[in-house]
């Protein structure tokens, strides 16, 4: 059966890549790498011991077996359109549970009110939440989604940019008052820097040259909220997801520091297994926190 089943998503995804005749204008509809798509062609292939294209540098082209295919996978993504019409999953029917696991500082700075939003909009849907930073393998785990902070996310998994980020420094008027303000990073080793027991190099980038600081200070805590809530009371500085203390600076609790060196750029990713086509749930929610972060 399993088999059966991969076999079955080889052709769906063989059929995007016959219609547009191009693996890269697939993969951008199909929400998945190239080099993923392209592994995928070649084991139906030799599934199936016949070419299905004919590659050049310029185009894609079908084979006679390529044709055949497209038209019966023609035939069968007409029928489970019609099938879901016959089904009736509109939106005003998104009910059920959604199992999502996001890592604890994204959680905590926005996805309880995202939920929440969600829930006011569609009061039957559940909510079943993992909050942390082990990251979930969802081919053989139950969640639905993962939100992740990565620059790398799986190549076998549909991904969609969420927000980007960067890290920064900062400390707060009291500290900086009692003990100033560095003006490079190499004098961060003359402060005490509030960090993550396994996350106490910092690196920094200046016209392209990186420099690494090993920062030391009296408290090492695995927990950001934690660091956060230590700096806003003087006791040091620390370096944070920008839109973790963005709340925090705009009250003035806390002041950026060597706003002129950068700090490597990430974003957060929505990601979740390809299929032929979302849950009704899952596509209203993945719309629903674009729009609310877009805003």
């Amino acid at each position: 059966m399993q088999k059966m089943h991969k076999r079955f998503e080889r052709y769906a995804l063989f059929s995007e890549v016959a219609k547009q005749l191009s693996f890269s204008k697939a993969a951008d509809n199909l929400g998945i790498s190239r080099s993923y798509l392209s592994s995928q062609i070649n084991q139906l292939e030799q599934e199936l011991e016949t070419s299905l294209l004919i590659r050049s540098t310029r185009n894609v082209r079908l084979t006679a077996a390529g044709e055949k295919i497209l038209t019966k996978m023609q035939f069968i993504n007409a029928s489970i359109v019609e099938l879901e019409k016959d089904l009736d999953h509109t939106k005003s029917d998104v009910s059920g549970l959604l199992r999502i696991t996001a890592p604890t500082i994204f959680s905590h700075r926005f996805l309880i009110d995202v939920c929440y939003q969600f829930q006011k909009q569609y009061p039957e849907i559940e909510f079943d939440l993992d909050v942390g930073y082990q990251r979930e393998d969802l081919t053989k785990s139950h969640f639905d989604l993962a939100i992740r902070a990565t620059n790398n996310p799986p190549d076998n998994m549909v991904a969609k940019k969420l927000i980007p980020y960067q890290h920064i420094c900062c400390a707060s008027p009291d500290y900086i008052a009692k003990f100033g303000q560095p003006s490079h990073p190499d004098e961060l080793l003359d402060h005490n820097c509030l960090s993550d027991p396994n996350l106490r190099r910092w690196q920094f980038v200046s016209s392209s040259k990186t420099i690494d600081v090993e920062t030391d200070g009296d408290m090492l805590i695995n927990d950001n909220l934690l660091l956060l809530n230590a700096a806003k009371k003087g006791r040091g500085i620390i370096k944070m997801p920008s839109y973790l203390v963005q709340p925090a600076l705009e009250s003035g609790e806390l002041v950026q520091l060597l706003p002129e060196y950068f700090i490597a750029r990430s974003h957060i990713y929505l990601i979740y297994p390809p299929q032929l086509r979302s849950s009704t749930k899952l596509a209203a929610f993945i719309e629903f926190i674009q729009k609310w972060f877009a805003q």
